[in-house]
């Protein structure tokens, strides 16, 4: 039997105390502000909590406890709300859930969960990303920081000096694709790349600290993995080489785009 883990402080949305894997499970909320069950999707999991998808607002306080459908079975835990924020392209209400004490055995339960998820994300990482060169234990390790993001098509993600909270974070598209593009003269967007399943994005202003030099769109139904400011922190806190060699990919992968950029703006002229 996994052990239980002891009593951490409480997470605020500007922190994380759990390892958490993007992971989508069936979810059902209950509050005492209405009857019956609310329907959601989790978009990510841990032994402490989860993030859910709803589409709709609610009183995220009010929340007493959540089922979670794991290996075809609910798992009901008692559970507190902590926080809500509605993030634009996502078409739903993200909500963190903190589960209170849960049983020895409902621990086994999320460990069981998070370890096999995270052992399938860190495959996709390891054999189709770019973030490949971090070896296995690197994938393993970002795994563990990764939230899933579903997005329909056309819709903005972050836009050119624009956004800078939701142009903090790296992704990975999981499927789908995903059009960056600059805007020239500031009146046309033009293109620039195509980001495609495996690839990566996003995250300069998070390591650089300046604006996002360009916008994402998304050109069909995105499914992405993103690590998020939070996610980076607690790498940075808990495994400093691992977030230095992301930072590196990352910074990496920007040169590389910018210098085809270049190549085509040189050619034209």
């Amino acid at each position: 039997m996994h052990s239980r883990r002891p009593p951490q402080p409480v997470e605020s949305f500007g922190t994380r105390n759990d390892p958490r894997i993007g992971a989508e499970y069936a979810a059902r909320l209950y509050s005492g502000d209405f009857q019956g069950a609310l329907m959601a999707r989790t978009r990510d999991l841990s032994v402490g909590g989860c993030c859910v998808a709803t589409e709709s607002p609610f009183s995220v306080k009010s929340v007493h406890k959540v089922e979670v459908q794991i290996d075809g079975r609910w798992v009901a835990i008692e559970a507190q709300g902590r926080w809500q924020t509605a993030l634009p392209g996502d078409d739903v209400v993200m909500s963190g859930i903190e589960f209170v004490e849960p049983s020895d055995d409902l621990v086994d339960i999320l460990w069981d969960a998070v370890l096999e998820g995270g052992k399938k994300l860190a495959r996709f990482l390891y054999v189709g990303s770019d973030l490949r060169p971090m070896g296995v234990d690197g994938a393993m390790g970002l795994s563990q920081i990764t939230r899933l993001r579903k997005v329909a098509a056309g819709h903005t993600l972050y836009r050119q000096d624009r956004d800078p909270e939701l142009a903090n974070s790296i992704f990975v598209v999981q499927s789908g694709v995903v059009v960056l593009q600059v805007r020239a003269r500031d009146v046309r967007e033009v293109p620039i790349d195509r980001v495609n399943v495996g690839q990566v994005f996003g995250g300069l202003s998070m390591l650089a600290g300046v604006p996002a030099t360009e916008s994402a769109v998304t050109e069909t139904e995105t499914e992405l993995l993103e690590f998020d400011a939070r996610g980076f922190q607690y790498l940075k806190r808990n495994k400093p080489w691992l977030a230095q060699e992301l930072s590196q990919i990352v910074t990496t992968t920007y040169v590389r785009r910018l210098h085809r950029v270049l190549e085509q703006v040189r050619d034209k002229l």
